[in-house]
């Protein structure tokens, strides 16, 4: 009969005080993330508002609006001891949520007109933030996308450094980018230009997340280059998205 494996070894963090550090910092990559794409999203939300109701005033939208909100009210999960409202409240309810669905429309569109003209490109603007503080993010998570098969071509004992060769090579090539980025950065505001429609918002200023991005992530990778090889790497299912 043979005998049971041993435990596996716990894992045993090392340098506490960094990892305290990063993973604050990608706490405030993922706040900041999470708020940008939430104003972006409103905001192409807007003008969408205003591309199809800044000149239609159809009360077929209002009843179709009135459907959707019955088929809502009476569609949506009951708790449990929940009873589900009768039929004249699902419509007195549906029919309030509609008035003030309505309403906000119609206030928007009468108050803005021609909505906001600048609303398309400050989203697009924050796309590119969320896009790099999104790559940042998957450098700490190790979830960028990887091919796997050259693993299975080398042997077990030179495989972490395979992979802490690979993570440096990363981390020489964000360093180069940040470089260039860097260069685009002072060009630009060198030029004095700004966004289209955003007089306020220099263009310098808009792509100072490529900098941002290609630093964090050229530390994040010189960071795993160096556990990766002194064999103290944090396990690899710690870090997958769930």
């Amino acid at each position: 009969m043979s005998e049971p494996a041993p435990p596996a070894q716990e894992w045993v963090p090392t340098y506490p005080a960094i990892r305290r550090v990063d993973e604050a910092w990608f706490k405030a990559e993922r706040l900041t993330c999470g708020v940008m794409f939430v104003v972006m999203a409103l905001m192409v939300f807007a003008s969408v508002i205003t591309e199809v109701f800044g000149n239609r005033r159809e009360w077929i939208d209002v009843v179709g609006l009135m459907l959707v909100c019955v088929v809502g009210v009476r569609t949506r999960a009951v708790k449990d001891g929940e009873q589900r409202p009768s039929w004249p409240a699902s419509l007195g309810l549906a029919a309030a949520v509609t008035v003030v669905i309505a309403g906000a429309v119609w206030a928007y569109t009468e108050r803005y007109p021609g909505g906001f003209i600048w609303a398309q490109k400050l989203a697009l603007v924050m796309m590119i933030w969320v896009s790099l503080l999104g790559a940042s993010m998957a450098t700490y998570d190790r979830s960028h996308l990887a091919l796997e098969m050259g693993e299975k071509l080398w042997p077990a004992a030179a495989l972490r450094w395979v992979k802490a060769v690979a993570h440096g090579v990363t981390s020489a090539f964000c360093v180069a980018a940040l470089a260039v980025s860097i260069h685009l950065v002072l060009q630009q505001r060198h030029e004095g230009h700004t966004i289209v429609a955003v007089e306020w918002l220099p263009t310098w200023v808009a792509f100072l997340a490529m900098p941002y991005a290609f630093a964090s992530m050229a530390l994040r990778f010189a960071a795993q280059m160096v556990t990766t090889a002194a064999d103290q790497a944090a396990p690899a299912e710690e870090h997958l998205p769930t």
